[in-house]
């Protein structure tokens, strides 16, 4: 599985309506033992971790299947706990 199947696979997942961010499918990756392997292969060493993170991001963003919300208000704790601004998204 590519990284960008996995991701598709998980915005698949969320109900019409419902609104995330980008950590939130960040760790979805993470946390499912089928994800991990495509998010692991997916990084390179060529960029950083927030650069690696904006790429998924970017994934979501080209998907098709969300809409951009905004950040204005939008935080959640990204994979280091730190709590960060970020895209909210809902699935269209």
């Amino acid at each position: 599985m590519t990284l960008e199947e996995a991701v598709l696979q998980i915005l698949d997942s969320f109900e019409k309506g419902d609104y995330f961010d980008s950590h939130t499918v960040i760790n979805i990756l993470l946390a499912n033992s089928e994800y991990r392997l495509a998010y692991m292969k997916g990084y390179s060493q060529d960029s950083n971790i927030n650069q690696y993170h904006a790429k998924i991001a970017t994934l979501i963003r080209h998907s098709k299947k969300v809409e951009p919300v905004g950040n204005e208000n939008a935080k959640s704790f990204c994979i280091y706990g730190n709590l960060m601004k970020n895209q909210l998204w809902q699935k269209s």
